[in-house]
């Protein structure tokens, strides 16, 4: 069971929930007081060190083994070497066990910074209102099939918007990794750029690590030049059909496929799900985007100094 299938994208056991994005008045006050609150954990060197040790690559293949999500329609398997920027973060719910998302180097002033879904580092409570923690946070960008060519990142500190931990929204989060082996993530991994204007993109491209039948949250997906538009709520909405583990991935505008780069604006939120009519098994079948926007350059920069 992945991240996005048990609650990662909160998929396969909750339908779809709306998230709005509160616009923050602007009275005449300093900036401390208008500046949106950030939320900000911390992972110890011991801690991250232990997260090293855990993800071993027969690991990182195992926790997708037993995926089942029907595969789609609209996602396919991207071929060539990863784009920019892109891989697999995977952690440990506590309580709980493995899991994994996607997220998307995007460079910052320490050149340590990904983003990717708040819910990935903030999943939650468990049915009886326990807060669920994460440890092991490791990314490893590039990855496919067990392979880590750019090397394995721990986490050291992630912060999402504080309204997340209120109301779950906006999904959004940005994650500081510490060096690996003297490199920082960006000497490695060559970031997305990355935007925070709220523009139309047009056309979008969307990538994830999809634990369905086929991919099992081992190879990348994507889905290319779909049509993504507000939904009145906040959030991007796609046709993207990707499954569970895809949450926060990048939704990019201007991707070129020769070259793997474009500007992240969004990322993987939540999907809608349904039962294929032909296995009696879940689907997603449409995707929406939390937008970076607004929070997103402030969880950036703070980060970014960290």
């Amino acid at each position: 069971m992945n991240g996005f299938a048990r609650r990662g994208l909160r998929l396969a056991v909750l339908p779809a929930l709306l998230l709005t994005v509160f616009a923050i008045a602007a009275p005449a006050a300093s900036a401390a007081e208008s500046a949106p609150a950030v939320h900000t954990g911390t992972f110890d060197p011991a801690a991250r060190q232990a997260a090293l040790a855990h993800w071993t690559p027969e690991r990182m293949r195992a926790v997708g083994a037993k995926s089942n999500e029907a595969d789609g329609s609209v996602n396919r398997p991207w071929s060539g070497p990863i784009p920019h920027g892109v891989g697999r973060l995977f952690f440990t719910e506590v309580p709980g066990e493995d899991h994994w998302c996607t997220a998307t180097a995007v460079g910052g002033a320490n050149k340590d910074l990904a983003t990717t879904a708040a819910h990935c580092v903030w999943p939650g409570l468990t049915r009886d209102g326990t807060r669920i923690k994460v440890s092991n946070v490791v990314f490893v960008p590039g990855y496919q099939d067990g392979q880590r060519p750019q090397g394995v990142f721990a986490a050291r500190t992630y912060l999402l918007p504080e309204s997340y931990t209120q109301h779950s929204s906006p999904d959004i989060a940005m994650i500081a990794f510490d060096q690996d082996r003297g490199s920082h993530l960006a000497d490695r991994a060559e970031p997305q750029r990355i935007s925070f204007d709220g523009a139309d993109p047009g056309k979008t491209t969307i990538l994830g690590y999809p634990g369905s039948r086929t991919a099992r949250g081992n190879s990348l997906y994507w889905c290319d030049n779909v049509k993504a538009g507000p939904d009145g709520t906040g959030t991007w909405d796609s046709p993207c059909d990707m499954a569970g583990g895809s949450s926060g991935g990048p939704w990019l505008a201007d991707f070129d496929p020769e070259t793997g780069s474009g500007t992240v604006f969004a990322v993987t939120s939540q999907g809608t799900m349904d039962i294929d009519p032909g296995t009696g098994e879940p689907i997603t079948t449409a995707l929406s985007g939390a937008p970076e926007q607004g929070i997103g350059k402030t969880l950036y920069d703070q980060a970014g100094a960290s």
